[in-house]
């Protein structure tokens, strides 16, 4: 137990050179469109306020950034959370966004565990069905069986949630579904059930296959190529 927590606090340094110093780190990787609560998600899940939150008109990550926990109930362990642009940013045309976006492979030399795909509940927007593209084009088709669709100001349980995304949802994100790791709804105006919610899921891929940076270089340079063409 000792020995954990004192990994941990060298990993709260937020050093990114200190990952393979932390062993066997669990990464989860934030993505989403800005303003939808990726960031907001992520302060929820480490427990303090380690990722600066967008006002909605502009992503206030303008760049990939990390922070570490120790889930202490779970089997997660050491938790590395990497908070990256917000997609479809509003302030920098959409190739800059991408390469930005890309850089948090550098927070996760060691690959990763899970991506959360944060989504605001409601309408399922183009620029939200746009930005899954964008990021399934840029990290590969195998990366949605990775990721974890991550509904906020959501207080629909998850068996009525699946039903009404079965029942309801546009047809481009049904089509998705089946390739996703799961959808979950969260309320991080309750962050103590929100943490919990997500926690339990995080937990449930623990011994899952890491996706690795190969595979990420790969999808990338099969991206640059097609905006090339």
């Amino acid at each position: 137990q000792n020995l954990s927590v004192a990994m941990a606090e060298l990993c709260v340094e937020d050093d990114a050179e200190h990952v393979e110093e932390c062993g066997d780190v669990f990464c989860v990787v934030l993505v989403g469109v800005t303003g939808d609560g990726k960031s907001t998600t992520g302060n929820v899940l480490c427990g303090r306020a380690a990722f600066a939150v967008s006002s909605g008109l502009s992503s206030a990550s303008a760049e990939c950034s990390h922070a570490d926990y120790l889930d202490m109930q779970g089997g997660c362990g050491i938790v590395r959370l990497i908070d990256t642009i917000g997609l479809q940013d509003t302030d920098l045309p959409a190739a800059e966004v991408m390469s930005r976006f890309s850089l948090f492979a550098d927070h996760t030399p060691l690959g990763i565990n899970c991506f959360l795909f944060i989504v605001r509940w409601g309408r399922f927007k183009p620029e939200h069905e746009a930005a899954l593209e964008a990021f399934e084009a840029n990290c590969g088709a195998h990366v949605l069986a990775h990721t974890l669709l991550v509904f906020t100001h959501c207080s629909v349980g998850e068996d009525a949630l699946h039903r009404i995304l079965e029942e309801d949802a546009p047809a481009s994100l049904r089509r998705k579904l089946p390739l996703l790791r799961g959808a979950v709804g969260i309320d991080n105006a309750e962050p103590a059930a929100a943490r919990a919610t997500l926690q339990k899921k995080l937990e449930d891929v623990v011994d899952s296959e890491r996706y690795g940076n190969e595979a990420l270089a790969a999808a990338r340079s099969r991206y640059d190529t097609r905006r090339e063409e």
